[in-house]
């Protein structure tokens, strides 16, 4: 058994362990921009996360310092949205909104990659 198969094999049992603790969020995938450049985005799918209110810097993909209000991990995967342009399953453009009904942009979206799908084993998404 490969390092790879230990960590899926972790997430996965984090995830069975956390069902309790996760909550449900809305995601809404981006899949375009209108003719006035408002986003449109594909119908919302529920997702189990678990979901921390906490202020924390982060680095966006840009370099620019920000101050996030929450992240979500979503523990397993995410399918792919077909659409030009997307920077994989969640993607800064994204809509999330959180089980209280709070969101806002999408700052940071963080995961270690699994060489086995070339997607992450779980994403950690942080909310400004």
């Amino acid at each position: 058994m490969g390092f790879d198969s230990i960590v899926r094999a972790g997430v996965a049992l984090a995830n069975t362990l956390t069902t309790s603790l996760q909550t449900t969020v809305e995601h809404s995938a981006w899949t375009a921009s209108d003719g006035r450049g408002a986003p449109v985005f594909a119908s919302s799918v529920s997702r189990p996360a678990l979901v921390e209110y906490k202020q924390k810097a982060v680095r966006t993909s840009t370099g620019e310092t920000v101050l996030s209000t929450s992240k979500v991990t979503i523990l397993g995967p995410v399918e792919e949205t077909s659409a030009t342009g997307r920077e994989g399953p969640i993607d800064p453009r994204d809509k999330i909104v959180l089980s209280d009904g709070t969101t806002g942009p999408i700052v940071a979206v963080n995961g270690l990659l699994d060489p086995l799908t070339n997607q992450p084993y779980m994403y950690e998404v942080y909310i400004g």
